[in-house]
């Protein structure tokens, strides 16, 4: 079902322009590689979701920066994850999937291909109602390094 018809005709301009500047925010924070949908074998809660999917980025993918939304699973309670990482230097997609799959559920992990990949992850996922997003940007992509220069 398309929501748009659900929002009145004045406010769809707006909300298509939420959509493009979350899309180039989450654009600019990082050049990012890989983009990610990880789901859950139980019907997590937001919170179980956000606390398991932050823990395995902590423990399992130390050093990747990383922006994510948890959506609500369309067929049945709970949550699943949606992301893009940067800075995953000789990390295989492979291995990573292994490893969730066998600690949380199924993934699919591939290659961001072009910008328009992260602007329409942002308008489909991040922009949605009862969605929750989050971002961890480690070393120099942290935002506090941004315009420090060491000289």
């Amino acid at each position: 079902m398309n929501n748009a018809r659900n929002i009145e005709p004045d406010l769809r301009l707006k909300v298509a322009q939420l959509n493009v500047e979350m899309g180039d925010w989450v654009h600019g924070l990082a050049p990012w590689q890989v983009i990610s949908h990880m789901t859950f074998a139980w019907e997590a809660s937001i919170w179980s979701a956000q606390r398991c999917y932050e823990k395995f980025m902590r423990t399992e993918m130390r050093g990747v920066s990383y922006f994510y939304a948890l959506e609500q699973n369309p067929g049945r309670d709970g949550y699943h994850v949606h992301a893009l990482w940067c800075d995953c230097k000789n990390m295989r997609r492979t291995e990573i999937w292994d490893k969730w799959f066998h600690r949380y559920g199924r993934a699919r992990i591939e290659p961001v291909n072009s910008r328009d990949d992260v602007a329409d992850y942002c308008a489909k996922y991040v922009t949605k109602e009862n969605t929750w997003w989050g971002v961890n940007l480690l070393g120099q992509r942290h935002p506090v390094f941004k315009q420090f220069k060491l000289e």
